[in-house]
């Protein structure tokens, strides 16, 4: 019988790889300013017509190439970067798998310019994978390739590609993402002559950032830097007041090379919860840096993929990294100009101790009395990562409008919405609640009668326990009753029956608070700090407004509030020199 299987001649082969790593012309351009970026190019240029269909050119003044390495370059699995499989265990270039030039070379008319020096250098002529010519040319140091009519010899590769403008936003892209992971690296981009990006050398990502998308842009964004033992997490993400609805940018790096991974992006996205509101979609900029040996990079022939040894581990350093960041008084919503990013502060001095009053005493105090266990007094006790500093043991205070509390520090001065603050601090006592402690409850003589729907009731009886950790005491009496026995005490000025009726009500047909929530716990912790917290127009003394300082700053994310809102606005020391028209 004839053979059936038979040896792919060399041509079908590189284009059958050229169908892996050569998409359209984004990825050409991916891969040939990779390899400038691996010649260690300090300027890429990019010129490309008609979207890249029609031409691609990518020169650059990296090391170059002599006449046999430059022939060697078109000889599928040829590279400069590894050498035998141990390698591979320890990948620090972009490229290493040497199928990118001659699967572009398969599917083009490509021309190749190099020279290791200036002066004399090699031009190659490569059609369709043949090297039609190889000759002598006069250049500097670097190289350029030139790739024309993609895919000339592919029509049914070629009658896919999109739109002109659909691919040139498809190259912008890229190099974006090329700029941002190499921002001392030059980089420029022109389509039909007519320039797209325009990015000098840089001297940090902040500033390569405002290069491609602008300084407004730039002055919304909040620094990232966490490092747990070898692993380390930095980059910039946007302020929460500042996200909005929309298209977002999720750039993520591992090594210096763009990478997608959904399931980190959605670790960071996750670190934002309770700081957005829904549909909020902040941008993100962040680098890892991970010891190679944690990393397999030979994923995918794009190169756009990574494996981690321990994946659960890299998107808890994520969460915590993002977390940390929002954490941080530069991701307060400013006026004006925003504060510029700066060091920990160390923890504000102990508060002297209060005398007891003769008006409230420890069950009237405008907050739920701190858990009596050493593990809860702990947690609400821990200094503030965040903390402004100011002169004195204490800052000075003043409430204006029974509804903001002005804060005087070093910085400027900061605006405290006391409703919002007070949500942030029940909604992480809540939480500590079903975690740890319950929140201590008042019993009471004669119980609260509630008629409810028969929802609002089953919602009261499936949640019966959590509310019980959180001072209320329910018991169904029937299809539409709900009796109240013990209720919680956060504050003098608490409706206990209010709010435990809007709760029922928001927890049975939904909010835009409530629906987000991933667990019941949340649904009911957020739910109820909103209904329990002080509201706007109630005047407090100027202990009170201390107390809810102090506690604001215990928590975990003192900026923001549960709803995706500010709790606090800096109106920082400079912007009032501004405005003032004084020197500093």
């Amino acid at each position: 019988m004839p053979r059936r299987i038979h040896h792919l001649p060399d041509g079908l082969i590189d284009q059958i790889a050229a169908g892996e790593v050569v998409e359209g012309p984004a990825s050409v351009v991916k891969e040939l300013v990779e390899n400038s970026l691996d010649a260690a190019a300090r300027h890429v240029e990019i010129a490309i017509r008609n979207g890249g269909k029609t031409e691609i050119r990518v020169a650059d003044d990296g090391w170059g190439m002599g006449p046999e390495d430059a022939l060697a370059a078109l000889d599928r699995h040829a590279t400069s970067k590894i050498r035998e499989p141990k390698d591979l265990l320890a990948i620090r270039t972009l490229g290493f798998r040497g199928e990118a030039l001659p699967a572009i070379a398969s599917v083009s008319r490509l021309v190749l310019e190099t020279a290791e020096r200036d002066g004399q250098g090699t031009r190659m002529v490569v059609v369709g994978g043949r090297v039609q010519a190889v000759e002598g040319c006069a250049r500097q140091r670097g190289t350029t390739v030139t790739v024309r009519t993609l895919f000339f010899n592919v029509p049914a590769r070629a009658k896919f590609l999109r739109s002109a403008a659909a691919e040139t936003r498809a190259v912008v892209e890229v190099v974006a993402a090329l700029a941002l992971g190499f921002p001392h690296v030059g980089f420029r981009l022109e389509s039909n002559h007519a320039p797209l990006v325009e990015a000098p050398p840089a001297a940090d990502t902040r500033s390569r950032i405002a290069a491609l998308w602008g300084e407004e842009l730039a002055r919304e964004l909040v620094p990232v830097a966490h490092r747990v033992g070898r692993w380390a997490l930095s980059g910039w993400v946007q302020r929460p007041a500042a996200a909005s609805a929309g298209r977002r940018r999720g750039h993520l790096f591992v090594g210096g090379r763009a990478v997608i991974d959904r399931s980190l992006l959605r670790a960071a996205t996750r670190a934002y919860e309770t700081t957005i509101p829904p549909g909020a979609r902040p941008w993100m900029f962040l680098f890892l840096d991970l010891p190679p040996e944690d990393v397999d990079v030979n994923v995918h022939p794009t190169k756009a993929q990574v494996r981690f040894r321990d994946p659960a581990a890299v998107e808890r350093l994520v969460y915590e990294g993002v977390r940390q960041a929002l954490a941080s008084l530069h991701s307060a919503a400013p006026l004006g100009e925003a504060v510029a990013p700066s060091p920990p502060l160390p923890p504000p001095p102990p508060t002297p101790a209060r005398r007891t009053s003769t008006v409230r005493s420890s069950q009237t105090s405008l907050f739920v009395p701190t858990p009596a266990t050493p593990e809860a007094a702990s947690a609400v006790a821990a200094p503030a990562r965040a903390q402004p500093s100011w002169d004195g043991a204490r800052p000075h205070l003043w409430q204006v409008h029974a509804t903001y509390i002005f804060v005087e520090t070093h910085q400027g001065l900061l605006i405290v919405d006391q409703h919002s603050a007070h949500e942030r601090v029940l909604y992480e006592d809540f939480l500590r609640a079903f975690e740890r402690e319950p929140l201590a409850a008042q019993r009471l003589l004669l119980p609260l009668t509630l008629h409810l729907t028969p929802e609002e009731v089953r919602t009261a009886e499936a949640c019966a326990g959590l509310f019980a950790r959180l001072g209320y005491e329910l018991e169904v009496f029937g299809p539409r009753t709900v009796l109240v026995r013990a209720v919680p005490c956060p504050h003098p000025y608490f409706d206990a029956e209010r709010a435990l009726r809007e709760s029922l009500a928001e927890l049975t047909y939904g909010s835009p608070l409530v629906d987000p929530a991933r667990t019941q716990h949340q649904r009911v912790a957020l739910s109820l700090a909103c209904k329990a917290a002080i509201k706007a127009g109630q005047r407090l003394t100027t202990e009170e407004m201390h107390e809810l300082f102090d506690r604001l700053f215990a928590t975990e994310l003192p900026y923001h509030d549960i709803h995706g809102r500010p709790t606090i606005v800096q109106l920082p020391l400079a912007e009032l020199h501004h405005r003032f028209g004084r020197s500093g």
